[in-house]
């Protein structure tokens, strides 16, 4: 095949499926229906939206960080839509072969205890496993009870503690770790 056609060729087949792919579904969470799709690019903006109705500014990911998470070819990112608004998301870092990472988990302040973070905690294992992968990983702020007391319940146990990990208010992270 000629060097030209071969680049062209691969620049078509590389670029329709990508590595990660999520079928949409519909869920339905305290009787209210919503959609539960990857992200998409346009997403980027009400991500940002959904951190700063729970963080401080400035929010832990700034808007090139979404964008580029958005788009990595090593991760997945969930977006649950509400009557044609993301209200929350979840991102997977997919890289290592046998342990995933959850990258960011947040969930819109209006949407909050309505059992939104344990849904998308689901759907990540339930991906994570039917992919054969391990572990799963994530860091926690020390100070963000409901974010532990979740990821507690779905069996993650402390494997380090990062002293001082996030540089807008210097807390230290606990790395925690659980087998899928």
């Amino acid at each position: 095949m000629f060097p030209m056609l071969k680049k062209f060729k691969s620049f078509f087949t590389s670029n329709k499926t990508p590595k990660f792919d999520f079928e949409e579904k519909v869920v339905t969470v305290e009787d209210q229906k919503f959609v539960l799709r990857k992200a998409v690019q346009t997403d980027d903006i009400q991500y940002m939206q959904i951190q700063e109705t729970i963080y401080p500014i400035p929010v832990p990911w700034p808007i090139d960080i979404v964008k580029m998470e958005i788009d990595n070819k090593n991760a997945l990112y969930l977006s649950l839509v509400h009557r044609e608004k993301v209200v929350a998301f979840i991102g997977i870092s997919l890289s290592d072969k046998s342990e995933s990472h959850i990258t960011n988990l947040a969930v819109h302040v209006d949407y909050q205890n309505m059992g939104i973070g344990h849904l998308l905690l689901n759907q990540a294992f339930s991906y994570c496993r039917q992919r054969n992968f391990e572990k799963m990983s994530l860091e926690v702020d020390v100070t963000n009870k409901p974010a532990l007391a979740l990821y507690e319940a779905f069996g993650f146990k402390t494997k380090t503690v990062h002293k001082k990990y996030y540089f807008r208010n210097h807390h230290d992270a606990l790395e925690m770790m659980v087998d899928l």
